[in-house]
């Protein structure tokens, strides 16, 4: 339960404490998108969730009516309501429910697919089962097409045949779009939830002798709770749980006569409830009164080193002492471009710090903060006091876990590389906090371009594409990190190009496909040379969901018609696609692959055109020799004509596709036909290829097929054949129509 809720208030806040393993596991399972949704996981939601109130409470609740409805088998719900208002865990809620009552044995979440359309035979064939389906939301020139109210009706008759549920997660905006044709009632109000009620389940869920009551009625908590979204609500719920707990180990700690001395010695006695309270209503507003206390006593004024290791101390927590130290005179010196010695005695000492800035030292020489999350009002009082020092303050922030100071190596307290690595993670969580919440690309551009610099191979770097992917997945980050990933998609800023690629290789490519497609196009455009292979990786990846074959095949052929790209991105993304991966893997490359798929779903069934195969296909051909070891060109030949000597049935497209693809007028076309002659007598006998008869048949056949060509093309009319010339083209591929029956 409080890994459940932690992941809650992870997602929106993006505070880590630690990362718990239990958090991490529960909140990580249920996002993805294939793996059922744990029964452990569910089983806490029936605990914790909050059914909505009515007035009159005898009247069934609507929650409860929604329940009812989903009982019978074929059951669809849409539940349609704003991002962050619980409507995901409104959903897990009601197929608790349904699970613990045995009216199903499991639930699922959908993917939506990389089309704007979901078929009926994208359903699972599974039996009993809940399905959880969340709507993309439109972006650009993709939108979830008008049908999906109507489809609902034939999705209906296939749950009802496997006794089976759904639930659909949309927007207002969107469903009033989309519902035409809808069954009627699909769409119920469900309501909203008293903030107090949800405060007090999860209190008492995860410390049941909570006195909730006390806090929750409180003068001081009330105005805390009014109108407050589920996960503010849970903020609070954690600062609350946070202070009492703290109270109670301050008076087990008192009563422990071990312990009893050294208490009494640091002044810290044990919180009165009015204390707490008062820390909890502080942590909310981030501090801000006695931070400005500190920044500004009345006795005397802060120094700027005092200010700055309190500042270095908010970010580099669970860093050594002498590291905080002396990253703190760094920062001191790149802010006011004056040199601060910390090396001999003129500045204040490391226990004068640490006191001035009250905190304690521990006896591992880490520093912590009594108050709860007074680190993370530091940091946010000092981006809001000090703007103009932004800039300055995040390029500090971007190198922290990239370099040592000398100062740190003569302190012999050099970071470790799993500390350097958590120093990353808790630089980058800042930088993602701050880009959601004030929706500023800044401090990740900056996080990107110098762990870009450190090196694509060294840690940092796959870090930050992992932060990024992990957040382009979290429900309260998407939007956000969404629309960022397509600005920087038309940017020619190449770590800014390379991270686009790399996320959209990841989950979110495999979560969001279409959006991932689209962001990849925009990169292609530019052309760099320094994110090609990178792009045809995510090339590879993206063809996974046959969704999105016939859009991205179309990409690919238009890219490699382009003058600008067609030798470039052109070129690659067609080899990923023509070629194995590694090259030495057995079986049919992607294109042949699907050119060879038996029976596959009609909404996903996607044969590549000639037309665009011959595209391709030129592209390589006019490949000029690579400067070592074999070409793209012939590795995709030798792999093209063994599919055509093992599949019969693969003979006529391999042939017609090659014959085509050297069949052009002017001096291209010799050298296209030359080309393509001398790479098949490579596949015949070559190094490591060892000579057959049926090799040398299927060239001559081959062979003889091209000298026919040529003979047909030269007994053309002149006007026939220019005005042939270019009709081979391929249309760029959009998502098809496909019945949904």
């Amino acid at each position: 339960m409080e890994a459940v809720g932690q992941a809650a208030v992870l997602q929106r806040a993006f505070i880590n404490n630690g990362e718990q393993v239990g958090t991490k596991y529960v909140y990580e399972q249920t996002l993805d998108s294939h793996a059922p949704i744990s029964s452990n996981y569910l089983n806490v939601v029936r605990e914790v969730y909050a059914e909505p109130r009515r007035e009159d409470r005898l009247a069934p609740s609507p929650f409860k009516q929604a329940l009812e409805a989903l009982r019978a088998a074929g059951s669809v719900l849409v539940i349609s309501r704003p991002t962050n208002s619980s409507r995901t865990f409104t959903a897990y809620a009601l197929f608790a429910h349904l699970l613990d009552d045995g009216i199903i044995t499991e639930v699922r979440p959908l993917s939506f697919g990389g089309s704007k359309h979901f078929p009926t035979r994208r359903l699972p064939h599974d039996h009993h089962c809940g399905y959880l389906l969340e709507l993309p939301p439109d972006e650009g020139d993709f939108e979830v097409d008008d049908s999906f109210g109507g489809n609902l009706n034939k999705l209906v008759d296939r749950l009802q045949r496997r006794d089976c549920r759904l639930i659909v997660l949309t927007r207002p905006e969107q469903w009033r779009r989309i519902s035409h044709g809808a069954p009627d009632g699909v769409a119920s109000e469900l309501g909203t939830v008293s903030p107090r009620d949800i405060a007090e389940r999860w209190l008492l869920g995860q410390v049941p002798d909570f006195p909730a009551a006390k806090w929750l009625d409180h003068p001081g908590i009330k105005p805390l709770l009014t109108g407050q979204a589920p996960t503010d609500v849970l903020n609070l719920v954690y600062l609350m749980l946070e202070e009492h707990r703290a109270a109670q180990s301050a008076a087990a700690d008192a009563s422990a006569p071990d312990k009893a001395l050294r208490h009494q010695q640091d002044g810290s006695p044990r919180l009165t409830f009015e204390e707490q309270v008062a820390n909890v209503a502080d942590a909310l507003s981030n501090w801000e009164e006695a931070l400005y206390t500190w920044h500004e006593p009345e006795s005397r004024s802060r120094t700027s080193f005092e200010r700055n290791f309190l500042l270095a101390a908010a970010v580099l927590r669970g860093d050594p002492v002498g590291h905080v130290y002396a990253s703190a005179a760094k920062l001191t010196e790149q802010l006011d471009n004056v040199p601060i010695e910390v090396d001999g005695q003129r500045e204040p000492g490391v226990i004068a710090m640490t006191r001035a800035i009250g905190a304690e030292r521990g006896d591992d020489g880490t520093l912590t903060f009594t108050r709860p999350h007074w680190d993370d009002a530091v940091i946010e009082y000092f981006w809001n006091d000090r703007p103009l020092a932004r800039t300055t303050f995040l390029k500090w922030l971007a190198q922290a876990p990239v370099l040592d100071t000398n100062t740190s190596r003569e302190a012999l307290e050099i970071i470790s590389r799993g500390g350097r690595l958590a120093l990353a993670e808790r630089v980058g969580q800042f930088a993602l906090r701050w880009a959601v919440r004030h929706q500023r690309q800044t401090p990740l551009e900056r996080i990107v371009e110098e762990w870009y610099k450190h090196g694509t191979t060294k840690e940092l770097w796959p870090l930050a594409v992992a932060l990024l992917d992990s957040a382009a997945i979290h429900a309260a980050s998407a939007p956000y990190i969404h629309s960022m990933l397509l600005a920087w998609s038309s940017r020619s800023q190449p770590h800014l190009q390379r991270a686009v690629v790399e996320v959209c290789t990841g989950a979110f490519g495999r979560r969001h496909t279409a959006k991932a497609l689209r962001r990849l196009r925009n990169v292609a455009a530019q052309g760099r040379p320094d994110v090609i292979d990178t792009l045809r990786e995510a090339v590879r990846v993206l063809w996974g969901d046959a969704t999105v074959r016939q859009m991205l095949f179309g990409y690919v052929v238009d890219w490699c018609k382009s003058d600008t790209t067609s030798q470039t991105v052109g070129h690659r993304t067609f080899t990923a696609l023509a070629l194995n991966a590694p090259p030495d893997a057995t079986g049919l490359p992607p294109l042949l692959q699907a050119i060879s798929e038996k029976n596959p779903d009609e909404e996903d069934a996607f044969r590549p055109t000639v037309q665009g195969l011959v595209t391709g296909w030129r592209t390589l051909l006019r490949q000029a020799a690579g400067p070592t070891g074999e070409r793209d060109l012939d590795k995709a030949i030798f792999t093209w004509l063994d599919a055509a000597l093992e599949q019969h049935e693969l003979k006529s497209v391999v042939f017609d596709t090659l014959r085509q693809a050297v069949n052009v007028p002017g001096a291209e076309g010799p050298l296209l036909r030359e080309t393509l002659r001398t790479s098949a007598q490579w596949w015949v006998q070559g190094q490591d290829r060892p000579y057959s008869e049926e090799k040398e048949n299927l060239k001559r056949e081959l062979s003889a097929l091209l000298d026919q060509d040529l003979i047909a093309r030269r007994s053309q009319p002149i006007a026939y054949r220019h005005s042939s010339s270019g009709a081979s083209g391929d249309e760029p591929q959009g998502d098809a129509e496909v019945d949904a029956a």
